[in-house]
Formats: C-alpha cells, sequence, structure tokens
C-alpha cells in the first residue's frame, strides 16, 4: 500500500488547484498588472498530473473533472453576472464584452493547467474537453441571464445608427461576436497536434441565428418599410432610387461591417463578392477562409440585406416602374437612359425583385418603336433607308444594354428577342433579308451611297442584324406557279450571293477587302464549332475531349445509313452540350445526328506503347466498352450499343481480323476473337489485345 507521504490527497491536491484559480483571477481583476509565475504554473501542472497518475483508490481524475465545471459556476455566479447586471444601457454591453473576453483568457489558462486530464481522463470516457466546459459554463450561467438585454443593447444602437447618431462600432462588432463564438469553442482556442477541429460552419452560427437574427430580421424589415413607405408617396423613380443607393451605401458601412468583422482576420483565398452596378442585396466583401464559416457568414450577413431589398424594391417595384412621369416606361419614352451614375448602378440581383419586370417593359418598349419602324415603312414606297434605320435603332439600345443596364445577360437577351420580332417582319412585299442586302449591295459598290464611319464597325452591325433574322420557313415567290420554302438567313444569303456576282462580273466592287470582311465575318457567326467553343468558354464547360461538329442543311448531306446506337457517356455529354448550344441559338431548327459519317480519335493505351486510333464513331462504341472489363461476346457487345447485328459483325471484323498496314511492315489486332476464324457467332468472344503493336504513333 501506499503510505501517507507517496501520494496526494483530494483536499490537499485541490487547494492548491484552488489557489492557483483565485490567484489567476487576482491577476486577471487586476488588469494583469503582474503575470502569472512561471514557476507557479509548473507546480499546478505537476499536482494535476500526480492526481491523475495515482493508482486507485487515489487516483482523482473523476473528481477533478467534476470540480473544474464547479469552478466555473462559483466564479461566474459570484462574481461575473453580478458585474453585469449591476449596468445598463452601452455601460452594460462594455461589461458584458470585457467580461467574455477575460473568461476565454481564463479557460485558455485553465485548459493548460489541466491539460493532462484533457488529453487522457476525457478521451477514455469521452467526456466534454476542457475547453468547451468553460465556454458552456458562461453560456449558461451568463449568456442565457443576460441574452434579452444584450439583445435588446445590440438592436437599439444599431437603430440610433440607421436614424443618423453615431455608436460605438468597435462594441457593437465584439458584442455581436459573442453570440457568435459561444456557438462553437473549437476555433477560440490555438489547437495542438491531434486535436480535431471537426465541422465547425454551420454549428457556430446556432445561437446568432437563434438569439439575434430573427429579431434583427424583424427590427430591419420594419425600419425599412416605414422608411420606403414616405419615399415612395413623395419622390419620383430616380429620387426614391437614389435613397436607396445612400441607405445600401450606409448599411453596407455600418451594419454589415459590424457583422462581417471577424472574417478579416482569417487566412485569405482571394474570393471577393462585387456586386455589378447597385445591388440592394448589399453583398459584403467578405474573404472567404475556412471556406465552411464564410459560406455561414455569408448568409447570416446576406439575409438581412434580403430583407432591405424586399422592403425598398420588391414590396414597391410595381408603383416605382409604372410611376405616371418618372417610371421606367416613362423614362424610357423620354430617353432618359444617360448621365446618371447613380440610376445606372440601381440594377438588383434578384430576378424576382426589379430585373425581370424592368427587363419585360425594355423589351415591350423597344418591340413597340421597332413596330412603329415597320408600320412607317409599309406607308412609304422608298425602303432604301430602311436597313440604315435599324442600325442606328439597334446602336441605340445597344448603348442602353451596356450602359444603364450594365451588359446584363438578361437584358443582352431582351434586346435579341425584341429585335428578333419585327426584324422578321415583312415591308409591304418586301423581306428584311431583301432589304438588308441590298443596303450591302448599295455600300460596297462603286458609285453607291457613302456612309459616315469604319466601314468594318458598319459590317459588324449588319451581321449582328443578320443573326436576327429568322431560320424558319418563310415563302419566296420565284415564278407564278413555283414558290421556295427557306428561312430568312437562307434568303438573304441567296440574295446577297447574286448582288455580289454582279457587282464581281460588272466590276463594280468599291473594295475587294470590303467584300471578303463581310464574307468571313458571315461565316464566322455561321461557323457553329468556332461559337460552340466560344460558348464552352463562356459558360465554364468541359467536356474533357476536343469536340467537333459539323452542321448541314438536309439535302446537302451525301447518302447515308442510319443506324441507332447508344454512345457512351463521354460522346453522350458531347452531344447535350451542343445540342443545348445550338437550341440557344435557334428554336426552329431540329438537329440529327448522323453518327456513321463521324470519326474518332481514341487513344489506345497498349502495353508496348500508347496509339492513337483513328476510327468511326460506331467503333469507338465498342472500344471504350473494354474501359469497364476485358472481355465481351458478340451479343453482348450488340446489347450494350444496340447496334444491328449484321453492322455490328462488320466492324468487329475490321477490328478483330489482323490488316496488312499500307507499306507492309506488320499485322495488328486491336481486339483477338475466340475462336478464331473469319465468321463471327453471337457467343464468339472478343477480348482487348494489350500487345496489339504498331511501329507509329497514329494508326487508322
Amino acid at each position: 500500500m501506499q503510505s501517507q507521504q507517496d501520494y496526494i490527497t483530494l483536499e490537499q491536491g485541490w487547494g492548491k488547484m484552488q489557489e492557483g484559480f483565485d490567484k489567476f483571477i487576482e491577476i486577471m481583476e487586476g488588469g494583469f498588472r503582474e503575470p502569472f509565475a512561471l514557476s507557479l504554473h509548473s507546480e499546478l501542472y505537476t499536482n494535476c498530473y500526480a492526481m491523475c497518475t495515482q493508482k486507485a483508490p487515489n487516483n482523482y481524475a473523476d473528481q477533478l473533472y467534476q470540480k473544474y465545471a464547479m469552478i466555473y459556476e462559483t466564479y461566474l455566479h459570484a462574481t461575473v453576472l453580478p458585474a453585469i447586471k449591476s449596468k445598463k444601457g452601452e455601460a452594460m454591453l462594455h461589461e458584458f464584452a470585457k467580461r467574455w473576453k477575460n473568461h476565454k483568457l481564463l479557460v485558455r489558462q485553465m485548459w493548460k493547467l489541466f491539460v493532462y486530464l484533457d488529453r487522457f481522463y476525457i478521451k477514455r470516457i469521452s467526456g466534454l474537453p476542457l475547453k468547451a466546459v468553460g465556454v458552456q459554463k458562461f453560456e449558461q450561467v451568463v449568456f442565457n441571464a443576460v441574452k434579452e438585454e444584450v439583445r435588446a443593447g445590440i438592436l437599439g444602437m444599431i437603430e440610433k445608427e440607421r436614424e443618423g447618431e453615431d455608436v460605438d462600432r468597435e462594441l457593437l462588432k465584439s458584442v455581436v461576436n459573442v453570440f457568435v463564438e459561444i456557438g462553437d469553442w473549437r476555433p477560440l482556442f490555438p489547437t495542438r497536434v491531434g486535436e480535431e477541429l471537426g465541422d465547425i460552419g454551420v454549428a457556430r452560427f446556432n445561437i446568432y441565428n437563434k438569439e439575434l437574427e430573427q429579431n434583427l430580421l424583424a427590427t430591419t424589415s420594419e425600419f425599412y418599410a416605414r422608411e420606403s413607405a414616405q419615399w415612395i408617396a413623395t419622390d419620383s423613380c430616380p429620387e426614391y432610387m437614389k435613397k436607396v443607393y445612400c441607405s445600401a451605401r450606409a448599411y453596407c458601412s455600418g451594419l454589415v461591417g459590424s457583422l462581417t468583422w471577424c472574417m478579416w482576420n482569417r487566412p485569405k483565398t482571394g474570393c471577393n463578392r462585387k456586386s455589378k452596378g447597385f445591388t440592394p442585396t448589399f453583398t459584403v466583401s467578405a474573404r472567404k477562409s475556412f471556406s465552411r464559416h464564410a459560406t455561414q457568414w455569408e448568409l447570416c450577413c446576406m439575409t438581412c440585406g434580403q430583407e432591405c431589398e424586399n422592403q425598398l424594391l420588391a414590396v414597391h417595384q410595381t408603383a416605382l416602374l409604372d410611376k405616371e412621369e418618372t417610371g421606367c416606361r416613362a423614362l424610357l419614352r423620354e430617353g432618359k437612359t444617360e448621365g446618371d451614375d447613380d440610376t445606372s448602378r440601381m440594377l438588383p440581383n434578384s430576378p424576382d425583385c426589379g430585373l425581370q419586370p424592368i427587363s419585360q417593359i425594355v423589351r415591350e418598349h423597344i418591340v413597340d418603336v421597332g413596330m412603329s419602324l415597320v408600320r412607317k415603312q409599309e406607308g412609304e414606297k422608298d425602303h432604301s433607308n430602311y436597313a440604315q434605320q435599324l442600325i442606328e435603332l439597334h446602336d441605340q439600345y445597344l448603348a442602353l444594354v451596356n450602359g444603364p443596364f450594365g451588359n446584363n445577360t438578361l437584358f443582352q437577351k431582351v434586346l435579341k428577342e425584341a429585335f428578333e420580332v419585327f426584324v422578321n417582319k415583312d415591308i409591304g412585299s418586301t423581306t428584311t433579308a431583301e432589304l438588308l442586302s441590298s443596303f450591302c449591295d448599295n455600300i460596297m459598290k462603286t458609285g453607291g451611297d457613302k456612309i459616315e464611319g469604319e466601314i468594318d464597325s458598319i459590317l459588324d452591325k449588319i451581321v449582328m442584324l443578320f443573326s436576327y433574322l429568322s431560320d424558319k420557313v418563310g415563302t419566296t415567290q420565284l415564278w407564278p406557279w413555283l414558290q421556295v420554302t427557306s428561312g430568312f438567313q437562307d434568303m438573304f444569303a441567296e440574295y446577297y450571293r447574286k448582288q455580289l456576282a454582279k457587282r464581281l462580273l460588272l466590276n463594280r466592287s468599291a473594295s475587294d477587302d470590303d467584300e471578303r470582311s463581310l464574307i468571313t465575318k458571315l461565316k464566322e457567326f455561321q461557323d457553329g464549332q468556332n461559337n460552340f467553343t466560344q460558348w464552352m468558354k463562356n459558360n465554364d464547360i468541359n467536356l474533357g475531349m476536343e469536340c467537333s461538329v459539323t452542321v448541314l442543311t438536309t439535302g446537302f448531306w451525301p447518302t447515308y445509313k442510319v443506324d441507332e446506337v447508344n454512345l457512351p457517356n463521354e460522346l453522350v455529354k458531347c452531344v447535350d452540350k451542343f445540342t443545348q448550344f445550338y437550341e440557344s441559338r435557334t428554336s426552329h431548327r431540329k438537329l440529327k445526328w448522323i453518327h456513321t459519317l463521324g470519326t474518332c480519335v481514341v487513344l489506345g493505351r497498349f502495353d508496348p506503347k500508347p496509339i492513337d486510333l483513328v476510327i468511326s464513331t460506331y467503333q469507338a462504341c465498342i472500344l471504350m466498352l473494354y474501359n469497364q472489363q476485358e472481355e465481351y461476346t458478340t451479343q453482348d457487345i450488340a446489347n450494350a450499343t444496340k447496334l444491328p447485328m449484321e453492322e455490328l459483325k462488320k466492324y468487329l471484323q475490321t477490328l478483330a481480323l489482323s490488316k496488312r498496314l499500307s507499306h507492309g511492315q506488320c499485322r495488328y489486332q486491336i481486339l483477338t476473337k475466340n475462336p478464331k476464324g473469319k465468321e463471327i457467332a453471337d457467343t464468339d468472344v472478343f477480348t482487348f489485345n494489350r500487345y496489339a503493336s504498331v511501329p507509329l504513333a497514329t494508326m487508322s
């Protein structure tokens, strides 16, 4: 047995720990004018270690763990809570923030003294870590007792700032931060190797969301509802939006700055959420660090911004847009779209809060103006200036889209849709396609009209109008008994081809360079592959391979046989993305895929060396099955590819039967057949030949 001198009793050991705790409290309450002695720290650590490692029944780890929690409760009840409750208003908030700051220092110091208990005893019993115990006790004893008064103080300071009074923002930041930090203790303290932080993203904001955010949203909504009701009754639309913009700037520099301050000292990853133009969602440039935290922080801060947006814009959007003299329709009619920097930033992010209704108003306005131009032209005999008027009209509204509307994609789409409505209307017995081609002929021939501006710029605008011509079926009367159907773009191409031929034959072309330039621009527009590549780049799409598609009008294709086939997932992705791209450019043409005329370049990883195989699409469908397993029967391949059996056997013969290269140096087999022979049965087994050897790096 251990003698009395061989072990420390619970009373002796805990007495020393209590003395150390009291000493640190004394130093902390005195403002840390003296340090906590290193010798005392070593003595207390050794005392705790000894009490936890003594043999039973003198091992007091369990008792130490219980007393560790009780010592916090005693101190918080006796000292901290009365100190906070004795003060009111901002003085109470100062005391609350100060006590939380000191408590974090206390928890850190106590953990250093009881660290052996934390690392061994608590892990063995799966207990709550010491740091968590310290934070939990502050929440239970102090936070829950004063949270209503603290919340009222926070909301009061925010209300004062909204009314224009100066407030202590640093205090506001500190107090709001307590609601966040109490939600999860782990980010508060330096970690050591082996300590698991776990998922601290969502849990960290539970208390903030529950105890502060809901009340903050309610008061924010009430405040901006009052403000907006006063503004909408007296102000014009531009004046109202200027006030909204000023409110947004004040909001971002005030409240949101207070709510997001703790993110600034996090490790940076360079993500800066900027807004385009004016964004009533009040997006904050919050640096994304600890990605799980940052996303939640942004959500917390953005929620208030969404409430502001809802009260300032969504609730009043109809009244704003329809104001008789200053609404969106009135401003468009009067042409007041330039020169106001604040007005040009008045686009919300949410399609449901401003963008969508504004875009529809803009679309209706452009269509009305365009149809007025069409009706005016129908009443005139001379339509030679119609194309020039279309160009000027497009310049006017393109400037509107690029300027006040910030080149927003929704308004780009609206501009395209609006022009497509009236550009495809006939002018009497003449189509826009013919008038546009005649305009080209007039400026490209010698003796024709001279236009102001760079010819290259004019050609770009012609191509833009050409892109609005519909490819739906139209009817052209060639003879009294003969009608030919074609798309308006095809009609333009036919008119332009004849006029170009006439200019060249009569030597009346003003510039061969300009002729080539326009043809090149039209070809680039119709070059689906280049546009497809750019479309994928703009939409951040990576197919993982190169994909080239040739599109021809039905009737221009050579004779072919169509077989249904199950494409590999890699090729299905290419087909789907090109179809999506093509349908975004036209709504009246349907793609029909002719896989029999396609080719693929497949990299075969053979043991001797990799080889690029230039093969047909159907051969590629067969070979790519071998990425999943080494061998298939003929019937298995037929089931997987859905190719007709007779056609499949022809393709298998080209892959599995020996074939002499043109230079006669060797024979190769991509697949090996069992049993051997030229005839192929449904049960024959085809295996990938890893040992195929070809002296060339590419094989067709």
